[in-house]
């Protein structure tokens, strides 16, 4: 098991037991930087031996650890990189070269898996901080970041020596911004918050053009997931909303208060898994049986 504290320790523990195999701190073996004044949030990304992580700044950017050990197999320096966001790395495909996507302070990156090389970065301009994941469909990467700033759609290409370019599909889009509920995509349809208004949203992902926005019966910000056609939308106010997912319009299915919600913002993402709906509402973990029947 691994575990990234707000405070730079990556940690890898023995997952029946929690006995701790190895440590490292970001920020003093890597001189690692954030980006903003929040502390570290990522999700670490395990690739095989690898465990895939950000420091951040220039020195150390993206850096790639032996999950037995600990010990760093490559790291990868941008210049004048501004410092970790709190995205966590995806991986994608390019004409037989392994990349990992990854966003910064300072916009996306492609990084190639086998040694870390630079591949292809994408400047994003600076703003209070940079948190939602990408999302890699083949070939393709849709980023977004909040604070009024907006979402891209990005095209990665193939190139000589297992190099990889990029290109803009379409520039960053205001109205696609998000801060930190995370966008999804179902079929061919992104679904997210409105920055953090609580105001979901569904566009083209190709096109990035809106199809609707609307309130729905939560308040706050609003975090994605979806299974079964359906999406999962956890609001701030502890709503959790089950909603069709199609671009014909925004229609609720039904909703429910998530216990022990109301006091702190919900913020935390909901996950699905083996048909079980997973929420954390501040130190409770609370399971639904929402499996189709």
């Amino acid at each position: 098991m691994y575990v990234t504290t707000p405070h730079s320790d990556v940690i890898c523990c023995e997952s029946a037991t929690g006995k701790e195999i190895w440590r490292k701190n970001l920020k003093k073996d890597f001189d690692g930087k954030k980006a903003d004044g929040w502390g570290y949030s990522e999700s670490v990304l395990i690739d095989g031996d690898k465990v895939i992580c950000t420091p951040g700044g220039s020195k150390n950017t993206v850096v790639a650890l032996n999950k037995l050990t600990g010990e760093t197999i490559w790291s990868t320096s941008q210049e004048d990189n501004r410092g970790a966001g709190h995205s966590s790395a995806a991986i994608a495909e390019i004409g037989g070269t392994r990349v990992y996507v990854q966003v910064t302070g300072s916009g996306p990156i492609g990084i190639r898996a086998t040694d870390g090389k630079l591949l292809w970065s994408f400047p994003l301009e600076k703003t209070t901080a940079v948190i939602p994941t990408p999302i890699v469909r083949g070939d393709l990467v849709f980023f977004a970041a909040g604070y009024k700033r907006g979402g891209a759609l990005l095209k990665q290409k193939p190139g000589a020596d297992g190099t990889v370019d990029i290109e803009a599909i379409y520039p960053v889009t205001p109205s696609l911004a998000n801060k930190h509920g995370g966008v999804i995509v179902v079929g061919e349809h992104i679904y997210g918050d409105s920055d953090d208004q609580g105001i979901p949203f569904c566009a083209d992902l190709m096109t990035g053009e809106n199809k609707w926005k609307s309130r729905g019966t939560g308040k706050g910000s609003a975090a994605f997931a979806a299974a079964d056609g359906r999406l999962y939308i956890h609001f701030a106010d502890g709503t959790m909303v089950l909603a069709k997912a199609t671009p014909e319009g925004y229609t609720e299915v039904g909703s429910f208060k998530v216990p022990g919600s109301g006091e702190r913002p919900s913020w935390s993402h909901p996950v699905i898994v083996g048909g079980k709906l997973y929420v954390r509402e501040q130190d409770s973990v609370l399971c639904y049986d929402v499996k189709a029947k």
